[in-house]
């Protein structure tokens, strides 16, 4: 592979390819001569949509081939893991194939790519496929991105959804929440938080920016600074505190006040009482 092949070809250009398909002789080979893609993107199949696909391909048949690559006695699975497994289901012994010649790294693209044009991977595994991208080829956010013809931002922003603890990855993997609470759950930082939050989302059917707003840190509120008290205010409170002996506080406002005088015991009571001649 040339760098120019490695380097340039992105989403459209696989998307392209992947269409043209039809285009190429169309095979018969034995079933248990197929083995899965080892770079398979996609963790989690939908009981629902398995189901009808079996119900269709035992009514008609495997309408439009798997893709495979040669490999050691067979062949391996490039696109099409879901017809393939179906097939396996309903004990199928042939199934319709389009033979490529492709290696591991051009294997996982196209494995990729199929996946989104059809059924959209959970984000999770979209991380998943992502991550194994950059990990397996030494790509960059920026490249993985250009090769699945997506913003670095929209890959970055998935890998992170890695970074939520496995019970809210399930979570999310199960179409309980959105990618939208994902990532406003992750501004918690702490896991257990994030766990906490994730239920409470799930439970009570919390909207995204309800979410936002659970996951906001909450601000500790300033005591107010007292204002300094005039001069004569102050010298009033010492002599006070002077002729009676005890704590003094004088809380003046603008037509009225109040004087504070404190006492800690019945006794103290009866002296203050007595020294103001009452």
């Amino acid at each position: 592979m040339t760098d120019e092949r490695k380097l340039g070809r992105g989403f459209e250009d696989l998307a392209e390819e992947s269409v043209s398909f039809a285009a190429e002789e169309i095979l018969h080979v034995q079933l248990d001569s197929i083995r899965p893609n080892r770079f398979q993107p996609r963790k989690q199949i939908s009981d629902e949509s398995f189901e009808n696909l079996k119900a269709s391909i035992a009514q008609n048949g495997i309408l439009q081939p798997v893709v495979v690559r040669p490999a050691e006695s067979g062949y391996e699975l490039i696109a099409g893991e879901r017809r393939w497994r179906a097939a396996r289901d309903l004990d199928l012994e042939v199934i319709p194939v389009i033979i490529r010649q492709a290696d591991d790294e051009r294997a996982l693209e196209l494995a990729l790519v199929e996946n989104i044009q059809r059924e959209d991977l959970n984000p999770i595994d979209r991380a998943l496929a992502y991550r194994a991208l950059m990990n397996t080829f030494g790509l960059t956010q920026e490249e993985a991105a250009g090769r699945v013809g997506q913003d670095r931002s929209t890959v970055a922003n998935t890998l992170r959804l890695l970074d939520l603890p496995e019970e809210v990855q399930e979570m999310l993997r199960d179409g309980l929440m959105s990618m939208g609470h994902a990532r406003a759950l992750l501004a918690l930082k702490d896991a257990d938080m994030i766990v906490r939050a994730a239920a409470r989302v799930v439970e009570e059917g919390l909207s995204v920016r309800e979410t936002e707003a659970l996951s906001q840190p909450k601000r500790r509120r300033r005591p107010r600074a007292r204002k300094a008290k005039p001069p004569e205010i102050v010298d009033l409170e010492g002599r006070l505190r002077t002729a009676l002996g005890t704590k003094v506080e004088v809380r003046p406002g603008r037509r009225r006040g109040r004087i504070i005088i404190e006492y800690y015991s019945p006794d103290d009571l009866d002296r203050i009482i007595a020294s103001v001649g009452v």
